[in-house]
């Protein structure tokens, strides 16, 4: 059994606590935030504030981290010099020079470090690309993907492009990540977006070309209205087929109010009903099992996260310069 202390209890920590509530081989040991009406919640768990006293326990084994995103590089460097393993929660850091740092600590320090890109463990996503690996969709030509929503209300970090790296690493990192993990690597990307009052980029419209011969468009938003409804969506082309997923919840993604999922085949029509699973479940207990077992993480490996790094610096460079950027 592992031993996890949980640092961060906003709506992505609670997430993950409620997902090890499930789990058999995991012990939410203690839980770090400075906020202690949050605590209060988990009084059955030991409540600390000073993280550096938590990484002095030797009987946690794992750090899972749900701090802002400009908080990340700090925390796992200085976990993974007290030797812990770490579950981080996307972006991983904003720019490919930090990513560099940090995967330079946890490589020297010994330790593993995961990455919570959650598309890929999330069950429709998880079936386009069973599907697509099964050739239901052949030569993939086109991808539209999209992920909009109203920006997050619980803290005022997500308006600043150098703490939360607004709607492009926030949202658009995704869709972004699993394009990549359907199609490989990229050709060029450009965008187009809107900034809001501070820098940071609210509103974003990609076009990537991939290698393969491939194109998608991707939309991101955090500035849609009040009481719009959080929407995700992802429409995969073939020649012949075509697989289109729609999701549409409250202003959050905790309340989902309908979803579809249909494939079109040479003029056949058919709505697939999709086995529901809590992807943050399913992703933390892989990751604690690739930990458990010694098991190489080959969903959500760190090659594939610093080339999505990479990827969000080449869209915001086409941002910045309205010009195609070579990746």
């Amino acid at each position: 059994m592992k031993r996890v202390a949980l640092v961060g209890l906003g709506f992505i920590g609670k997430s993950h606590l409620e997902a090890y509530r499930q789990m058999e081989n995991v012990k939410v040991a203690a839980i770090c935030t400075k906020h202690k009406h949050d605590a209060k919640a988990c009084s059955s768990i030991p409540f600390v504030s000073d993280y550096d006293a938590l990484l002095n326990d030797e009987s946690i084994d794992v750090i899972d981290l749900s701090v802002p995103t400009y908080l990340h590089e700090e925390f796992i460097i200085k976990a993974a010099q007290a030797k812990k393993h770490i579950i981080c929660e996307k972006p991983l850091t904003l720019t490919k020079a930090s990513a560099d740092r940090i995967y330079e600590e946890v490589q020297q320090h010994g330790v593993r470090l995961f990455v919570g890109q959650v598309l890929r463990f999330w069950p429709e996503y998880q079936t386009i690309k069973d599907y697509q690996g099964k050739k239901y969709v052949d030569h993939v030509e086109i991808v539209h993907a999209r992920r909009l929503g109203q920006l997050p209300s619980w803290s005022t970090w997500f308006q600043h492009p150098e703490k939360s790296g607004g709607a492009l690493y926030d949202l658009h990192l995704h869709d972004i990540d699993f394009v990549y993990y359907l199609l490989g690597e990229v050709d060029s990307v450009y965008a187009v977006g809107t900034q809001n009052p501070f820098g940071a980029w609210n509103h974003i419209m990609t076009t990537l070309s991939f290698k393969g011969g491939a194109k998608a468009f991707i939309e991101a938003s955090h500035r849609m209205p009040e009481g719009y409804p959080f929407t995700m969506a992802f429409r995969i082309q073939g020649s012949k087929q075509t697989i289109d997923f729609e999701l549409k919840a409250s202003e959050n993604i905790d309340q989902i109010k309908g979803s579809n999922f249909t494939v079109y085949d040479e003029g056949s029509k058919t709505d697939i009903l999709i086995q529901q699973e809590n992807a943050f479940q399913a992703e933390l207990r892989y990751f604690i099992d690739c930990i458990e077992n010694n098991q190489v993480n080959s969903i959500v490996p760190l090659a594939d996260v610093l080339y999505v790094i990479r990827l969000l610096e080449a869209v915001e460079t086409s941002l910045k310069t309205n010009q195609v950027v070579k990746v």
